[in-house]
């Protein structure tokens, strides 16, 4: 990943992604806490996990609309 400053003699830094797709439970944040850059983080990775999960769901299914409830932004 690219970062501001370098210590690695151009060997860059390893990052992380998620291995499981699973929306982040909503209710347990405080809305009012997040900054704007966490709030966009999380709406980026709720909607990664929309777009990876949602089309193998059958879509007048519960499973479905859980998904689509559960990603919906911040």
């Amino acid at each position: 990943t690219d970062t501001k400053f370098d210590y690695t003699n151009g060997n860059g830094y390893l990052t992380f992604e998620p291995v499981t797709m699973v929306p982040i439970q909503k209710k347990l944040i405080l809305n009012e806490l997040f900054t704007d850059r966490e709030r966009q983080w999380l709406n980026a990775y709720h909607q990664t996990v929309w777009d990876r999960v949602s089309g193998r769901l059958d879509k007048s299914g519960l499973g479905y609309e859980w998904l689509k409830r559960e990603t919906a932004p911040m």
